[in-house]
């Protein structure tokens, strides 16, 4: 298990064949969905947020028509959008390891997971990388909301991960479905953000000094100030000799 002491993106899927027009499964509303994504990815790689990314590989979904499969390689369908790649990412091989570099988000800022199926907890390597991360917090974003993003969720919420839906970077194939999902998931303890909420919530702020304040010297009642050109020490030995001269004079008066 290794920790990460700040929020990681769960990013599900966000490639071709589904936030594209041209795309093999388009998601609903894509031309809404993508300028959030943007906006939201800019600050994610601008705060340094680790991501862990999946793509399909040839895979049909449930009722799709066409023997075409989403995410043939080689293809744009499977290529993940452009925006949410960040520098250094990693991706990982498709097979039924579970090895991954041992120092988690150190060693890469972001894992690229291909899935040949449309749980993300049925690829072994997968399982072990959200299992093991001590996250604070998981911000899942992509589609489709109603199989692969809900079975993402759940499988979190099975391992005891806190989890935060990103709601305006969330996309369904089917609008009905996809109500139905966010209606199981509202009855899980999962947070509900926009990307604005959550770029304002999770944005490390510079520390703000308080200005010095001027320091006033205060008169102790019992000194006096020297007066300029005055040697306070002789100022003070005149004063004790003056004191001691009254003091014999006084001694001779009350004798006589």
């Amino acid at each position: 298990m290794f920790n990460v002491s700040r929020p990681v993106v769960l990013d599900i899927n966000t490639q071709g064949d589904l936030f594209s027009p041209r795309g093999i499964y388009t998601l609903h509303e894509v031309a809404a969905v993508l300028p959030r994504l943007r906006e939201f990815f800019a600050w994610v790689m601008a705060a340094h947020v680790p991501v862990v990314s999946t793509r399909l590989h040839r895979v049909l979904m449930p009722g799709q028509t066409g023997d075409v499969p989403i995410g043939v390689p080689n293809t744009a369908g499977f290529a993940k959008l452009p925006f949410t790649l960040l520098r250094g990412a990693v991706e990982l091989p498709l097979d039924c390891g579970t090895d991954f570099p041992a120092d988690g988000f150190s060693a890469a800022p972001q894992y690229i997971f291909d899935l040949q199926q449309i749980n993300p907890f049925e690829s072994p390597r997968f399982d072990r990388l959200l299992s093991e991360a001590n996250a604070p917090l998981w911000l899942v974003v992509g589609g489709p909301l109603e199989s692969c993003v809900r079975m993402a969720v759940l499988g979190l919420v099975q391992r005891r991960q806190k989890v935060a839906m990103v709601t305006d970077c969330l996309s369904a194939h089917d609008t009905y479905q996809g109500q139905m999902a966010l209606r199981q998931l509202e009855s899980k303890s999962i947070d509900w953000m926009t990307s604005e909420q959550a770029i304002a919530k999770f944005t490390t702020r510079p520390r703000r000094l308080q200005p010095l304040t001027k320091l006033r010297a205060r008169r102790l009642p019992d000194l006096q100030r020297p007066m300029r050109g005055v040697d306070s020490s002789g100022a003070m030995e005149r004063s004790a000799s003056t004191i001691g001269l009254t003091s014999r004079t006084s001694r001779r008066h009350l004798r006589h």
